[in-house]
């Protein structure tokens, strides 16, 4: 029993000494990335809305927020990145934001990292200030939340949600030139093969100068031996490259050491692959190919003779939908557009040789609403000519200045056999290049890409069609469905709902 009590007095002065912490209101965070070689990282507090409104109210607009909760939110870089055009150099940086209710927020870093929240804040210690648009969100984030997001070798967002906003600050990474430089210092020769093999999937994988791939990919053939992955992706440089009869040997090649090693992902891609680099020569006539197909869908020649009535909704990955009435008018060159655009409805016409707009119902219309819409005569005309040019296909590759190329191509497109028609414009009309495709037993236009000459192959958009409707004795695609070229990325559906 003493011994007892000797211990309950030695622990009694430890129970009397200890306090109550409550849990912390805004609790801290920290979301750390590495984006190529660099580390990137945000130190925070997170508070909670708990009821309040916060933007607006809570947090003025247009005043200095500390982009978080109580002491200063700190961005660390550990080595130089870019925002927007300035260079910034690696270190710790406090972030600040200032919210707008009338268009863009600004982002600010600042040097002074032990500041509580905004005390102490000074305008002559900012590094860089950039504007960002935010966007409203579908549902309300409790928690204030900072994320890495789109994280690539050369970029990465930090993304804050909170409440009912989203805001980007978009962050650029000197990737490329570093892996130049290492490349340059270490590879010169390298320690392994494989090491060329990395670096020329590194500008292979990011759009970089494919001869420099290339000549690392030589450098890796030379000096090791066969392996169905890697020649794959020296397939692919050298056809992309334009030595198509080379990249087609490879590209066989790696097929058949896939094959023998029993792995069959790669001889899925590999046989995907040099199905999609078939292009063979057929004997039917490009003329005769384009007639088939404006039989197909406009076999009694209404097209060009009679207006068309088209309801439209077109959806896009941000959720939002457009609905569109439009009236077409192809052999008068007239147009009447209503259009629903959220809490937005525009009306676009062009009727009896006379522009109008409207915006909710009224044609005064503040500067700002008209250029936002586009809400002139030339922004009309460029909205006629869109909705004319993509609704009436194939029928409008029969207009002036159209050139279509000679030589109908057998191909596959979107996994199909179909037959692809090449056509340019003459300088006045556009300097994009087309592709169609053609359906190879009924003509029926299947799907179509474009790229900026400018710009090159593998570039531009690709469109999937999909279902047919008939539009007064017309039958068009019901649904268009967009895509990104280079890196396939959903941009949105235009579907007849007639």
């Amino acid at each position: 029993m003493k011994k007892l009590i000797l211990l309950l007095t030695i622990m009694l002065p430890r129970f009397v000494d200890a306090q109550f912490v409550a849990p912390a209101a805004s609790p801290e965070a920290t979301n750390t990335t590495v984006a190529g070689y660099t580390e990137l990282s945000i130190h925070y507090y997170r508070p909670n809305v708990r009821g309040r409104v916060i933007f607006g109210e809570l947090l003025p607009w247009n005043e200095v927020w500390r982009a978080g909760a109580n002491d200063n939110t700190i961005l660390s870089f550990d080595g130089p990145v870019s925002i927007g055009k300035d260079t910034i150099d690696k270190g710790d940086y406090s972030l600040y934001l200032i919210p707008s209710d009338k268009g863009a927020w600004t982002w600010i870093l600042n040097r002074a990292t032990d500041n509580w929240g905004t005390r102490g804040y000074s305008q002559s210690r900012d590094v860089v200030r950039f504007q960002a648009s935010p966007t409203r969100l579908p549902e309300r984030i409790e928690t204030l939340e900072y994320r890495w997001m789109n994280v690539s070798p050369q970029r990465a967002d930090l993304v804050l949600e909170w409440e009912w906003y989203r805001l980007v600050l978009p962050i650029a990474l000197p990737t490329n030139d570093q892996v130049a430089d290492r490349a340059a210092l270490n590879l010169n020769p390298a320690d392994d093969p494989k090491e060329y093999y990395e670096v020329a999937r590194y500008y292979l994988d990011n759009g970089l100068n494919l001869k420099k791939a290339k000549a690392w990919m030589d450098r890796w053939a030379a000096a090791d031996k066969e392996q169905f992955g890697r020649t794959r992706y020296q397939a692919i440089i050298e056809y992309k490259l334009g030595n198509v009869a080379k990249g087609k040997r490879l590209m066989q090649r790696s097929l058949d050491l896939a094959r023998e090693a029993g792995n069959d992902h790669y001889v899925r891609m590999n046989e995907q692959s040099l199905k999609d680099w078939t292009r063979d020569v057929t004997e039917l006539p490009a003329d005769t190919l384009l007639a088939r197909s404006i039989r197909y869908h406009d076999p009694e020649g209404v097209w060009n003779t009679q207006p068309h009535l088209l309801q439209l909704a077109e959806s896009r990955p941000n959720g939002s939908v457009r609905h569109t009435r439009l009236g077409l008018y192809p052999h008068t060159g007239e147009f009447d557009l209503q259009q629903i655009r959220g809490k937005d409805k525009i009306q676009l016409r062009f009727l009896n040789n006379t522009y109008s707009f409207s915006h909710q119902g009224r044609t005064e219309i503040a500067d700002s609403v008209r250029e936002r819409f586009r809400l002139t005569e030339e922004g009309t005309r460029w909205v006629r000519d869109y909705y004319t040019y993509l609704f009436g296909l194939p029928m409008k590759l029969r207009d002036a200045g159209t050139l279509i190329q000679p030589t109908v191509h057998r191909v596959w497109y979107d996994d199909q056999e179909m037959l692809e028609l090449e056509v340019h414009y003459t300088p006045e009309k556009g300097k994009d290049i087309w592709f169609f495709y053609f359906h190879p037993e009924t003509y029926a236009l299947s799907g179509y890409a474009f790229y900026h000459e400018q710009d090159g192959p593998g570039t531009g958009e690709y469109i999937l069609l999909e279902g047919e409707v008939s539009v007064g004795k017309m039958i068009l695609p019901a649904e268009r469905h967009w895509y990104a070229t280079k890196n396939r990325l959903y941009l949105g559906t235009d579907e007849i709902i007639n």
